[in-house]
């Protein structure tokens, strides 16, 4: 390795280091500084194509402090050069997501046509660097390269230096990004928790919008027909099949007793895909011992199982192995459906004592409605209709 010393150098950053910021003032700047006027420059600067590739806050420092220091050349290529700044900086440094994202996103962006990254040395675009290759340099994922290229093409100076210096992450300051330049700096200016709370801000506001747009979307899907329910289709379906025991635990309270059942295989085959949207969600009851066949209906319905609630009935009821206090509501999804809204989430047990036989609570129609405020929703074996609701089974007919 060949060593100089020198007083004094262009001052110009290669490209490849201004990657990465300079040490801001505060307590490591003068740690830093001060360790340089009693003991001078040990680690030498180094210098590529003329330019300093490595060392810019140690030559800062020993130039104000009118100090020598040893300078060596950097052999290799921009490829090389490139490899040892981000090797160097990595190990150096303790960056956040943020800082590495960002710093992904200006190699990224080099490698599109930065002249200082158009080397005799990379002949082929197979040699630049790609955005799954930064990100797998800077240790990050692709998309959060890709959002920090919005914050650099969009944010105001302010918001890209809080986001390089680590103050602010990736997606807050996308988010803060979509904003206008003044106001983005007016926000900065305030501090990281006012970032943050209009990255929250912006956030739900983002949702509000597109669950509108797909509220709006699923309803005009479903609205063929709002007379014949059976020609029309739904976001929502709610279903309270008629399961068939093969046995029942109580001759006094044997389901036939109450209202006629249905077959496991008969079940299966209602058209109940025919019913739903491509984006739907179903709530299928099942009692404890069904919940093999509620989940295989849900299936043979076209849904997959997401998730599943607990109806908590306080009275206890018959059973062979336990005497049962408790239903299931499973969820059912098929498609993308819209996920509840923040706050309007259920918990995953409900309490209500139990009525008449196999009837259950309004509640569960109000939690619904809760959950998916103005979509069309259909009941399947309905006993009573509800306002806003179709019906549609041999229970509800039968009434």
């Amino acid at each position: 390795m060949n060593v100089r010393t020198e007083t004094v150098l262009t001052g110009v950053w290669h490209p490849f280091a201004a990657l990465f910021e300079l040490i801001p003032p505060g307590k490591a700047y003068d740690a830093m500084r001060d360790d340089i006027a009693a003991n001078g420059v040990r680690e030498p600067v180094v210098v590529y194509d003329g330019k300093i590739l490595d060392g810019r806050n140690r030559y800062l420092m020993a130039r104000d402090l009118k100090l020598s220091f040893p300078v060596r050349d950097f052999e290799g290529d921009d490829a090389a050069a490139l490899a040892f700044v981000l090797s160097t900086n990595l190990h150096r440094r303790h960056l956040t997501e943020a800082q590495r994202a960002s710093v992904g996103a200006k190699i990224a962006n080099m490698a599109r046509g930065n002249p200082s990254f158009n080397s005799a040395n990379l002949q082929n675009s197979e040699a630049k660097v790609s955005v799954a290759e930064a990100a797998q340099m800077l240790n990050v994922s692709p998309r959060s390269i890709e959002t920090a290229k919005t914050v650099h093409r969009d944010g105001a100076p302010e918001l890209v230096q809080a986001m390089d210096a680590g103050r602010v992450s990736v997606s807050a300051a996308a988010d803060v990004a979509t904003l206008p330049k003044a106001e983005q700096a007016e926000i900065v200016a305030k501090g990281e928790a006012e970032i943050l709370a209009a990255a929250k801000d912006i956030r739900a506001r983002k949702s509000a919008v597109k669950r509108q747009a797909r509220d709006q979307k699923l309803t005009e899907l479903s609205s063929r027909n709002a007379d014949l329910p059976a020609s029309r289709t739904y976001p929502v379906i709610y279903a309270d099949p008629p399961w068939q025991y093969d046995f029942s635990p109580s001759s006094g309270r044997a389901v036939e007793n109450h209202y006629p059942t249905m077959p496991i295989e008969e079940i299966f085959t209602l058209p109940v895909a025919d019913l739903a949207t491509p984006d739907a969600v179903l709530f299928l009851w099942a009692p404890p011992s069904f919940i093999k066949k509620g989940i295989a209906t849900l299936e043979a319905w076209g849904f997959e199982l997401a998730s599943s609630m607990v109806w908590d009935k306080e009275k206890i009821g018959t059973g062979i192995y336990f005497r049962q206090q408790h239903e299931y509501l499973l969820l059912g999804k098929r498609g993308n459906p819209i996920t509840p809204a923040p706050g309007t989430q259920p918990r995953s047990v409900y309490r209500e004592e139990r009525g008449k036989h196999s009837a259950k609570p309004v509640g569960f129609y109000d939690l619904i409605e809760r959950m998916y405020p103005g979509l069309p929703k259909i009941e399947l074996f309905s006993r009573a209709p509800r306002e806003g609701w179709d019906a549609w089974g041999n229970q509800a007919h039968a009434a």
